[in-house]
């Protein structure tokens, strides 16, 4: 499954932004209990912070850390992929304001615990021209199949020792 959100500004109060977080884990719980793998990615305008946190943030990341986006992680089993992969400034920050020469990250790629590993790369493209103070961030993602494996009926089995002692 794959989620898109926009989550509000810290200009709104803090039980819209919950309120938008239980929306999402009430969506995450319909879609079972981690036997798919679930991405959640978009402006989740909170920052992460760059120390590691356990299974749920990497090192890699700017900013000062915000809990609200940890917490649900961690309630939700979900690890935030960007901050994973060591890359030059220029590749982690997602924002930059107009007229400003501060950059921020605030857009995230966010998978289930369980599928981290299939995640093998995670970056911004700040030359994309999407006419936006945002810059396009991308990840590759290889997901393997289980093979399934069909089990045909077999034809019973005769048994030839029964027969020729009658």
């Amino acid at each position: 499954m794959m989620m898109q959100v926009y989550m509000p500004t810290s200009e709104h109060e803090d039980d819209e932004v919950e309120e938008l977080y239980d929306i999402i884990k009430e969506i995450l719980e319909e879609d079972g209990k981690g036997d798919t793998n679930t991405i959640i990615m978009g402006d989740w305008n909170s920052v992460v912070g760059d120390e590691s946190y356990r299974n749920t943030a990497g090192p890699q990341s700017l900013g000062r850390k915000s809990h609200m986006l940890i917490n649900f992680c961690e309630r939700n089993g979900l690890t935030v992929t960007n901050t994973q992969f060591r890359k030059l400034k220029r590749r982690l920050y997602t924002c930059k304001a107009p007229g400003d020469w501060s950059r921020h990250q605030f857009d995230y790629i966010l998978v289930k615990h369980r599928f981290r590993n299939s995640v093998k790369d995670v970056k911004t493209l700040p030359g994309a021209d999407i006419d936006s103070d945002c810059n396009l961030l991308v990840a590759k993602i290889c997901t393997r199949l289980k093979k399934m494996i069909k089990f045909q009926k077999r034809r019973p089995q005769w048994d030839l020792e029964k027969l020729y002692a009658q």
